[in-house]
């Protein structure tokens, strides 16, 4: 996902399987909606906000060696304590972010002196000189100050510019102290005893300047305690478990994908991507259900909502909280319209919250005549941003071909809409549109098993619809020149066939090349989307036995792709369906999936040879996973 390119990966594949990777040390999530921040151990890695479609401010990495360290939360909250032992002594950090406004805190009492190296902009450094300011500045009773100013128009992801500043003031208190050095962009944080470090947001420099008095030592032990008080009123409604292992995992999911939640509603895919999915929505929204979280999933949906009020469409994914730019992919009519319904449907089965469906009602009508207009002979085609097709799984090449996930997704999202629009009819909808959604979803179901069933195995692709496919003259998505560059473009041109250059490489050499002979793919983990999303077109003995293909194959091999590459969710499929079929093989799955959790009880994006791989504590794999595991233990 997010062009994570395969050939990386494989470099990974010679590296040992873990049997519990809780030894890996993870990376948390600290965050209220407008200021976030990522942390491994005691480093720093990643301060931002607000919004969450914010730069990167600053990093801070731990320069001292230790003999020992350890991180771990404050009462289950999303408060963290870092025990530490070094020459000169025991210590303790604590970090927390205020349950309101824009303040992060880091506290220290420790008798081992601490060097930290602050990185300013540590993901835009080409930027420093043109757009960043950073002076120190008087105020009273911190042992140091700094003004911290980035210019309008700072990536915030991928090459977007932030449509805004942004300003921070970073100031110290007791024994620790910010100091500069000759590298522009970079500051030492140095600690000895007690003391804290603190960054605070504002929108202008003014803003900031009504900032500079700092909290005391007493008012920051306060502010830490209604922050751990606020962390637990968001866990009355976490379901009862009894196993303490379990109980604590779903405890950290629910922190982190809370912490992960801009105020808008929009959730982060990640500490690599500060924008929000539609797809990685999905599987937040069936975790915050199972969570309890109902609330949050209605935001989710209401986050979107505004941005369709707004702009008329949704994209591969948005902005939260700002005016910025959409990041789009090859085709954004299909497959994540598809989950926006299928993800209302959900909420309201969950809530019975009929009125906020019918509020959201004109945005679905769009989602659903959105995928209408991409129809060929039953079938949707890719949206480019899948995680096969992104993460190398499968070639772009089938972007045009039919997609079995993205049809699929259509016909549940639209049966189960239909049904809620004949108990609630909607001024959305004219009976003539309704009629033709109706069509449209019975000639897709009459036409699945031949489009995308072959000899009884299911494929995730049809070649043949690409037969009848006009193929645009442009398209934003990814050079498929071969041994081009890698990377996202808003425009790439139409070459040949399926082939879509950059304008860079439109200029290249192009002799010789053509589009790759058209193939079908069968990947053993999709085998369980159809009794993920509780597909009413499969039978259950169709869906018995999808499973019983992926059971023989982990049987056989150990695994449940033909790979050594899994997705960070898949054993979560694998659970959620063995749990929904009570298959004796649950209890070792779930033990599996359990064990893959790094050290932060979270999951990743990938893990190569069962060894976490990019993007750690990912609110969709995580949400997914814990959905899986309170199925199986029953609690959902």
């Amino acid at each position: 996902m997010k062009h994570l390119f395969l050939t990386l990966l494989l470099a990974l594949a010679a590296t040992a399987s873990l049997a519990d990777n809780r030894a890996v040390s993870g990376t948390h999530a600290i965050g209220n909606g407008r200021v976030c921040v990522y942390a491994k151990d005691a480093d720093l890695t990643g301060i931002f906000g607000p919004t969450y479609s914010s730069p990167t401010l600053l990093t801070a990495t731990l320069e001292t060696p230790l003999l020992a360290l350890e991180a771990a939360t404050v009462r289950q909250s999303d408060v963290w304590a870092i025990s530490l032992r070094g020459e000169g002594g025991e210590g303790r950090i604590c970090d927390f972010v205020s349950p309101k406004g824009n303040l992060f805190v880091r506290q220290f009492d420790t008798g081992t002196p601490l060097r930290f190296r602050v990185e300013l902009l540590p993901e835009t450094r080409a930027y420093r000189e043109s757009h960043l300011w950073a002076e120190a500045v008087p105020m009273r009773r911190a042992s140091s100050a700094w003004r911290i100013s980035v210019a309008e128009g700072v990536p915030f992801y991928s090459a977007y510019a932030s449509p805004s500043a942004y300003h921070a003031l970073l100031y110290t208190t007791g024994g620790a102290r910010l100091e500069a050095t000759q590298e522009n962009g970079f500051l030492v944080l140095t600690v000895s005893g007690k003391g804290a470090f603190a960054v605070v947001f504002a929108d202008s420099p003014e803003a900031l300047d009504r900032q500079r008095t700092p909290r005391s030592a007493w008012s920051l032990n306060l502010l830490r305690r209604r922050s751990i008080r606020a962390w637990e009123r968001t866990q009355r409604v976490l379901p009862v478990v009894d196993d303490p292992e379990l109980d604590s995992t779903v405890r950290m999911i629910s922190n982190y994908v809370l912490a992960q939640q801009d105020e808008g509603g929009g959730i982060l895919a990640g500490k690599n991507y500060h924008m929000a999915y539609v797809r990685d929505q999905y599987g937040n929204s069936r975790g915050l259900l199972a969570m309890g979280h109902v609330d949050r999933a209605r935001n989710l949906l209401d986050f979107y909502y505004r941005i369709w009020q707004k702009y008329g469409l949704i994209h591969n994914a948005q902005p939260m909280g700002n005016d910025g730019p959409f990041h789009c992919h090859e085709d954004d009519n299909t497959e994540i319209t598809g989950y926006l319904v299928v993800q209302a449907m959900d909420y309201f089965r969950r809530s019975g919250d009929a009125r906020f469906v019918e509020r959201i009602m004109p945005m679905l009508r769009w989602a659903v005549q959105a995928q209408q207009a991409d129809l060929i002979d039953g079938m949707l085609p890719f949206n480019g941003d899948e995680t096969y097709i992104a993460g190398g799984i499968i070639p772009r090449s089938v972007m045009y071909h039919g997609s079995a996930e993205a049809t699929l997704l259509f016909i549940e999202g639209n049966r189960h809409l239909l049904e809620f629009l004949a108990d609630h009819p909607s001024q959305a909808w004219t009976k003539e549109e309704i009629d033709a959604v109706r069509k449209d979803t019975d000639a897709c179901a009459a036409a699945y098993r031949d489009n995308f069933f072959v000899d009884g195995r299911l494929y995730l692709n049809n070649p043949a619809r690409e037969e009848k496919v006009v193929y645009p003259p442009t398209r934003p998505g990814v050079c498929l020149y071969p041994g081009g560059p890698v990377g996202h473009y808003p425009v790439t041109y139409h070459f040949k066939g399926n082939l879509y250059f950059c304008a860079d490489c439109m200029k290249n050499d192009t002799t010789g090349i053509e589009p790759a002979a058209p193939q079908r793919y069968s990947i053993p983990s999709a085998f369980l989307f159809p009794i993920y999303i509780d597909a009413q077109l499969f039978s259950e003995q169709e869906k018995c036995a999808l499973l019983d293909e992926v059971v023989r194959l982990y049987e056989k091999t150990g695994r449940i792709d033909e790979r050594n590459i899994v997705l960070g969710y898949d054993y979560g499929l694998f659970l959620y369906a063995l749990a929904e079929y009570r298959h004796p093989l649950a209890a070792e799955i779930y033990r599996k999936m359990m064990d893959l959790r790094d050290s932060s009880l979270s999951w990743v994006e990938y893990y190569v040879d069962g060894y976490p791989y990019n993007t750690p504590c990912r609110p969709w794999e995580s949400s997914i996973n814990i959905a899986a595991a309170l199925k199986y233990v029953g609690a959902q």
